[in-house]
């Protein structure tokens, strides 16, 4: 008996055959400098940290006539060579049913657990710095927002702060809110 071995995935469109693949439809990946990882689900905390920042979003934007597409970590974007999927997104072009979406966002969160891998989110952090997207960082353990903001320096937020939103017009977002 041989063994069929898999070969390595080292192409963006490798890596999306392989991700539609039938046998990966109940599993979420993402494609990072080449490599593809499996995104674990994560906490429901992580998940509702996510939600409230949508609601938030959605709700202003409604009020505000605003175009509004919102999606979390199960939606997969393709970031140049990447496939990324971030906690939070928002865009102002509709969804795709195309894996990854094509039109990345405008601005992304990751929430940051104490399991992720400090090299892992460097790359993605370089991925959406590259393509210029607003990247929020939320780290729940110590209840703040690091904010990086493309030709902008880091901004760090804590409770008590307001983060004003450059992608969404009008929009301040109370940091104590995304902790309830």
């Amino acid at each position: 008996m041989v063994l069929q071995l898999r070969q390595p995935i080292t192409t963006i469109d490798e890596f999306i055959v392989y991700a539609l693949h039938p046998e990966n439809s109940e599993r979420n990946f993402e494609f990072v400098d080449g490599e593809t990882i499996e995104k674990m689900p994560g906490t429901t905390e992580n998940s509702t940290l996510a939600f409230y920042l949508g609601f938030i979003v959605q709700s202003h934007c409604e009020k505000n006539n605003i175009p509004c597409y919102i999606s979390g970590e199960a939606g997969a974007y393709r970031i140049g060579q990447n496939a990324l999927a971030p906690d939070f997104a928002y865009k102002t072009t509709p969804a795709t049913t195309e894996y990854p979406d094509p039109i990345a966002p405008l601005w992304v969160m990751e929430v940051i657990s104490p399991n992720d891998k400090p090299t892992a989110i460097r790359k993605k952090r370089q991925r959406y710095l590259e393509a210029g997207i607003l990247l929020w960082e939320l780290y729940p353990d110590e209840r703040v927002v690091d904010v990086y903001a493309p030709g902008q320096p880091l901004t760090t937020y804590g409770l008590g702060a307001a983060i004003p939103v450059s992608v969404v017009q009008d929009l301040i977002v109370e940091v104590a809110k995304l902790f309830r």
